[in-house]
This record gives C-alpha cells, structure tokens and sequence, in this order.
C-alpha cells in the first residue's frame, strides 16, 4: 500500500504539472471514508471551495480541516479560585459576559458546542475566542453523521438555553475538550440555567472530559506548528485527492481473494481521484485573460485554428487546408474556421 500510493502521488505530480497547474500536496482529512495518509492536491484559485493552511518558511501545507498550528500557552497566575455560581441577566454571548465582568476575556472563557453525532448529543468545549471546526470534530469521533443541536434538543439535555451552556456536572453525556483548554483553571462557563454562569471553573476538577482533540478552527497568522512562522489560508480547488483505506472496507465486507499460489487474502485497498471538471475549472481560473481561456498545450481542444476570411476564395481554402495537413502531419491538432460569418465574429471566438 505504501508503494503504491507513493507511485500515485509522484504519478498525479507529474499529470498536474502537464496540465499547467501547480498543485500543491497537502495534508487531508479522509473524511466519513476514513483511512489514512491523506493527500489533497490543491491549485490556489480564489473560485475555490477549500482553505488550506500554507507556511512559506518550512512548506507547511494542509487543509484547514486537517491542520493545526502552535497556540501560546496560557498559564493561569495565582490560586485557584472556588467554584462560584453567579447571576448574567441578558448574557447571551462571549463578548455579553466580558462586558459585564471584565476578567471573563474570551480567553478565560469555556465555550460549550452542542452537537448531534449519530443521533447521540455530544458537548464540544473550546476556549472562547476559538471556533468549531467540523471536520476535526467528525475525524476524531468516527462519527456518520453531524450536525449542531436544534434549540429544543439543547434544552432537553441541559436545561438551558445557547447562552448559558457549560459542562460543570454534566453526567451522561460524552464531553470532547480542545487541547487549548487542557489543564485550565479559574475559567467562565454557562450554568446550564438561563442568565446564570460559573467562574473558578477547572477543567480538571469541575468537568468530566472524557477525551481531549484538536477541534478549533486555525486562523490566519497563528504560528506555524512545525517552524513557528506566520500561516496563510489561501483559498484553493481541490483537483485530486488520495488516500489509503487499508483492510478497514474489505474486512467489514468480508471481502478475500486468492494469491498466485491460491491462498485467500484479505486485499489492501487505496484510493486515488482526479476530479475532471475540478481540473478543467482549475485551468480555466489560471489560464485565461480578458478574452477568454489561454488552454496549455497539452489539453487545448487544438493546437492550431486557422481562421479564413472569404470562405469563398478558392485559394484561401486550399491554403488553409494546405496547412491543415502539413501541421497535423507534425502531430498538431487544427481546425478551420470555415464558416460563413464576419471577421470580427472568427477573431471574437477565437480567444474563449
């Protein structure tokens, strides 16, 4: 399995660089398919669906839903403070509750995500000024399906509204805490009543995570997480994607097959893609001018247009199809524009 991806990746480098685009590898999520090793190749285009974290000191490159980046360590000076309930009337919001008391900064803040992961309600907690990505959520969980409580079900598990959440005492329910908030103290939280929250909260003592991931969404400029530099998020077109499934498929279907000596296997399995209509937007959106697509050779619909002003000249004919059949002796593509129209139409047409 490692040889073969190995030779697809050199493979698709080599297909892409034909293609004029320059793609760049970058660490992946495998998504709901799972495996492992994964691989997209990106072309920055502002048309693009994906970000993808870009560090041009060390060559850092990976999908925002796979990435991370190095956060400053926040160390919570003097003694832990007691477990206090206090009142937030009309608090609804990070910045609500630093308004009303200025020590909870977004920083000393829990925020606490209500999520459905196959049909089972899940607390996603993270620092207050970091947001949720779903994609590293769903990849540490194994999770199917995914998606944020509706109103009614965040009350039903815990009694409160979006607002005044937290996870100080909750029981029953699997708690997942970014690795931010690991070892936090002194921390604002929702009391799980309307209007009410905690501080002195510590996530050691006064919650029960039952597993610590990297769930936040990483911004422009933090810290690369192998050098330390400034990241970019440049947005890009996925144009390939490859990874490896290993036996996870083929054992769950109990799939086997017979080896050259006869014996049942159980095959490895990876998964290599191109996108074609990825690929073909990607070239448009880098190889084009006001006029219209400037195609690479190697995937230009043709090589040669040959435009004739007066198709009914006679000579203007022959020497277009004089040329026709010597280039494409030469193993060039031409087409003759032949058609009854003006000038500025063929020349017009010419350039999309």
């Amino acid at each position: 399995l490692d040889i073969a991806f190995e030779a697809h990746h050199g493979a698709y480098l080599r297909i892409f660089e034909r293609l004029g685009l320059a793609v760049m590898p970058v660490q992946a999520s495998s998504g709901s398919m799972g495996g492992s090793a994964s691989v997209e190749f990106m072309v920055a285009s502002p048309a693009g669906e994906d970000d993808v974290l870009v560090c041009e000191a060390c060559g850092y490159r990976a999908n925002v839903e796979r990435g991370t980046s190095r956060v400053e360590e926040i160390v919570d000076s003097g003694p832990e403070t007691a477990l206090e309930r206090f009142p937030t009337p009309g608090v609804r919001s990070i910045a609500d509750l630093t308004a009303l008391d200025s020590e909870a900064t977004a920083l000393q803040q829990i925020k606490t995500m209500v999520m459905v992961l196959d049909g089972q309600v899940v607390l996603a907690l993270l620092r207050g000024d970091h947001q949720l990505n779903f994609q590293k959520l769903q990849d540490s969980t194994g999770a199917i399906d995914l998606r944020p409580a509706t109103a009614e079900e965040t009350i039903d598990a815990l009694g409160a509204s979006p607002g005044s959440l937290g996870a100080v005492g909750v029981e029953g329910l699997r708690v997942l805490a970014d690795l931010s908030l690991r070892g936090r103290k002194n921390m604002f939280t929702g009391a799980n009543e309307d209007d009410w929250h905690y501080r002195g909260v510590s996530l050691d003592t006064d919650i029960s995570v039952e597993e610590w991931v990297d769930l936040r969404e990483v911004e422009s400029g933090e810290a690369c997480i192998d050098c330390g530099a400034p990241l970019e998020i440049v947005r890009c077109i996925e144009a390939g994607h490859i990874f490896k499934l290993g036996r996870k498929y083929a054992e769950a279907m109990g799939i086997s097959v017979l080896d050259a000596e006869g014996k049942s296997q159980v095959p490895t399995m990876g998964s290599y893609g191109i996108g074609i209509g990825r690929a073909v937007a990607a070239i448009a959106e880098n190889h084009h001018d006001d006029a219209g697509l400037i195609w690479p050779m190697s995937v230009a619909p043709f090589h040669l247009l040959v435009t004739v002003l007066d198709v009914g000249d006679d000579e203007a004919m022959r020497l277009a199809a004089q040329v026709q059949t010597e280039f494409e002796a030469a193993g060039f593509d031409v087409l003759i524009d032949d058609r009854e129209a003006r000038p500025g139409v063929k020349f017009a047409d010419a350039e999309l």
